[in-house]
């Protein structure tokens, strides 16, 4: 077969996916908390403690705002994640593992659970792929570049209002100069919660010695002493109380 007919037998298969994706019908494979059954339709797991913790995570999350605290929540519980495997010698057997950071991000931002089939989360970039390896050169793009997006079409563990506001609070809890940042734990007052009253990014403490401790903005174009002898945690504190009072 020439590499002309191979081109062209390539491209008919990738526009079939196409096709079937525009459907709603392309799943390679699903993840935690569905199956895939021998129609090819998607439902919820079958055994009711998957669904059980999957439900667990999404509550947690909303309560306790960060992935790494629902992790450590788990951890403390000794509770585990299940894991259905996708390889040949075990496919489809269910598996208790130890939580992880990365499963549970991708469980947060997979909108199967808000029940909507997504295709084209993660596009492959050529510049980024190496050749004879695959899986690599993926990227991630924003929800208006998805190819493919059907809301209500699957079974749902949350709503898609909930989805989003899950995505909203992981983009916040990125460590970033922009963003608000999860809650720290320490002695400090608001701690990586602070930002700047002249261009609102986040500050960051900076200790310079003698000179005291200085809050500067993620900018760096301001600095502003936050020392002790400035008074600043207990304005903060007292602020703090005011806010709270009803």
């Amino acid at each position: 077969m020439s590499e002309a007919e191979l081109h062209i037998l390539r491209a008919r298969m990738e526009q079939g996916r196409r096709n079937k994706a525009q459907r709603g019908e392309l799943f390679v494979s699903v993840p935690v908390g569905y199956v895939l059954l021998p129609s090819d339709e998607v439902a919820l797991d079958p055994d009711e403690q998957v669904q059980v913790v999957v439900r667990l995570l999404f509550d947690k999350f909303e309560g306790l705002g960060s992935a790494m605290a629902v992790i450590r929540y788990m951890h403390e519980q000794k509770l585990r994640m299940p894991i259905r495997s996708h390889f040949c010698h075990n496919k489809g057997q269910l598996e208790w593992r130890p939580p992880r950071h990365a499963t549970l991000l991708n469980i947060l931002n997979n909108p199967i659970y808000a029940g909507a089939y997504a295709y084209g989360r993660n596009p492959t970039d050529p510049r980024r792929k190496i050749p004879g390896r695959r899986g690599t050169g993926k990227s991630t793009v924003p929800m208006e570049e998805w190819q493919v997006l059907q809301k209500d079409c699957l079974p749902a563990y949350i709503t898609w209002e909930q989805f989003l506001a899950n995505q909203r609070q992981l983009r916040q809890n990125a460590a970033r100069f922009d963003t608000l940042g999860a809650v720290r734990g320490g002695p400090a007052v608001l701690g990586g919660l602070i930002s700047c009253g002249h261009c609102g990014y986040r500050m960051q403490v900076t200790y310079s010695g003698r000179e005291g401790t200085r809050a500067a903005t993620g900018l760096g174009r301001l600095e502003v002493g936050i020392g002790s002898e400035l008074g600043f945690a207990p304005a903060v504190s007292e602020s703090g109380h005011a806010a709270m009072k009803p």
